[in-house]
């Protein structure tokens, strides 16, 4: 599993919103889940399994 850092850009390969770019907002150590906000609405919880490094 990719470990990643609070404000890191990550491309989202699960569902819900697969194939988006977002930002890592936070981690929740007791659920192990990053949660991911994609814009000022939509923000979500995935794993570090659902998430690749984004390229841009």
């Amino acid at each position: 599993m990719t470990e990643f850092s609070i404000g890191d850009t990550v491309k989202i390969t699960g569902e819900p919103m697969n194939g988006n770019t977002g930002k890592i907002e936070v981690f929740d150590e007791e659920r192990g889940k990053y949660l991911v906000r994609v814009n000022d609405l939509a923000q979500h919880y995935y794993s570090g399994d659902e998430l690749e490094p984004s390229k841009s």
